[in-house]
C-alpha cells in the first residue's frame, strides 16, 4: 500500500456503476500526486483494498472533480470524508461563468488535449480490468494532478482562493446533512399529479423506497415513475382497489403489510415544498435584486446562479432575515448592501 506524501496535494477519482442497483457501486478508486504516477485501487478485493484511512486523513486537500458523488461513496465505503477536499469544477466555476464544466473540457482548457473518454460507458464491475481501462482510469487523476496548479493560479490572480476554500467547505458539510426521503413531489412528471392523486402517489413512492433499498434494485425495476403516476391519477381508494392495477406477481405485493398499514392508515400525503409568493412590491424588489445579480456576475465574470439562484433571492425576498447565507462570507461582499435594503 503506497505511502502518500503528507504536504502534496492527492488527487482522487473513482470508477461507479449505478445502472443496475439502488446505491452506485464503486468500482475502482484512484489516486495521484503530483510528479507521480497514478495507482490503482479495487474495492472489490475486499474491505482492506482501498487506503481509506490514509485517504480520509490525508493533511493536504484532496483533490476531485464534480466530486460529490465520489464523497459520497467515501462515506458509505469509507466510513467518513476527507478533512479538507477541492473540487476543480467549483474551482473554475469561480474563475468563469461555466457553472458545470465537465473534466474533458477542464482538461482541454488548461492543458489543450483532449483526454480519452472511450472508457466512459466501460463495465468497470468486470474483471479484470483491461488494459485500456486501466490507461483509462490512471489517466483522470495523472491530468488532474497536472492541470491543478494552473487553477490554483488562476484563483489567486483572481484573489478568490479564499471563495474556493468556502465553497468546498459548503460542499463537505452538504455531505453530512440527512438526505431528503423520496416523497412523491420528487416524481419525474409530478406536476401532473392532482390534489387527490398524491395521497396514493406517496404510499407508492415509499413502498418502492423500501423495497428497492432492501433489493438494492433501481427504483425503475420495482416501478417506474411514469407508472406510479398513472396509477395515482386513477385514485384507488383501498388496497384491494389497487389490485386492479398492479399484477399479482407485482414486486410491490412485497410490501403487503406496509401498503396495508399505509392505505388503511389515510394520512395526508407531506407538502410539497413552499415556493413563497410575492406581494406586488416585494415582485418589484426581486426583480431589481435579479438584475442587480446578474449585471454583478457579469462584472465578476461567473454565472449567476454561483452568485445567488433565483430561488434563494425569491426566499429571501419573502422572508428577508440577517442569517441569511448571502449575508455571508464571499458573497456578503457585492450582495450585503443590496440585501439590506429589505431588512
Amino acid at each position: 500500500m503506497e505511502d502518500f506524501a503528507p504536504h502534496h496535494i492527492l488527487c482522487y477519482d473513482s470508477e461507479f456503476v449505478r445502472e443496475h442497483s439502488y446505491i452506485p457501486k464503486l468500482a475502482l478508486v484512484q489516486t495521484c500526486q503530483p510528479g507521480g504516477n497514478a495507482h490503482l485501487y479495487d474495492p472489490l478485493d475486499g474491505a482492506d483494498a482501498v487506503p481509506w484511512h490514509k485517504i480520509l486523513h490525508h493533511p493536504a486537500p484532496v483533490v476531485l472533480h464534480a466530486g460529490a458523488q465520489d464523497l459520497e461513496l467515501m462515506q458509505l465505503c469509507g466510513g467518513g470524508l476527507p478533512q479538507t477536499v477541492r473540487d476543480t469544477q467549483i474551482g473554475f466555476a469561480l474563475c468563469s461563468p461555466h457553472l458545470a464544466v465537465s473534466y474533458a473540457q477542464l482538461v482541454e482548457h488548461f492543458l489543450g488535449i483532449s483526454p480519452d473518454k472511450s472508457q466512459t460507458r466501460s463495465d468497470w464491475l468486470a474483471r479484470p480490468l483491461n488494459a485500456e481501462q486501466r490507461t483509462y482510469a490512471a489517466a483522470d487523476v495523472e491530468l488532474l494532478a497536472r492541470l491543478y496548479p494552473y487553477l490554483v493560479a488562476e484563483l489567486r490572480r483572481l484573489n478568490r482562493l479564499d471563495w474556493w476554500a468556502e465553497e468546498n467547505a459548503a460542499l463537505l458539510a452538504r455531505q453530512t446533512r440527512p438526505r431528503e426521503p423520496w416523497h412523491w413531489y420528487r416524481l419525474q412528471g409530478a406536476p401532473q399529479l392532482r390534489a387527490g392523486d398524491r395521497r396514493v402517489a406517496q404510499i407508492l413512492t415509499e413502498a418502492r423506497e423500501r423495497l428497492a433499498a432492501a433489493q438494492d434494485l433501481p427504483r425503475r425495476l420495482i416501478m417506474s415513475d411514469r407508472q406510479l403516476i398513472t396509477i395515482a391519477q386513477k385514485q384507488p381508494p383501498t388496497l384491494e382497489a389497487l389490485a386492479e392495477y398492479l399484477s399479482e406477481n407485482h414486486p410491490l405485493w412485497q410490501e403487503l403489510p406496509y401498503l396495508s398499514e399505509r392505505f388503511a392508515a389515510d394520512t395526508p400525503p407531506p407538502a410539497q415544498p413552499f415556493s413563497p409568493r410575492l406581494s406586488h412590491t416585494r415582485r418589484q424588489q426581486y426583480e431589481k435584486l435579479c438584475r442587480y445579480v446578474a449585471d454583478t456576475a457579469v462584472d465578476l465574470n461567473i454565472h449567476p446562479d454561483l452568485l445567488a439562484t433565483v430561488r434563494t433571492l425569491k426566499h429571501y425576498c419573502a422572508n428577508p432575515s440577517a442569517d441569511n447565507p448571502l449575508l455571508h462570507g464571499w458573497r456578503a461582499a457585492y450582495l450585503r448592501e443590496e440585501l439590506q435594503k429589505l431588512l
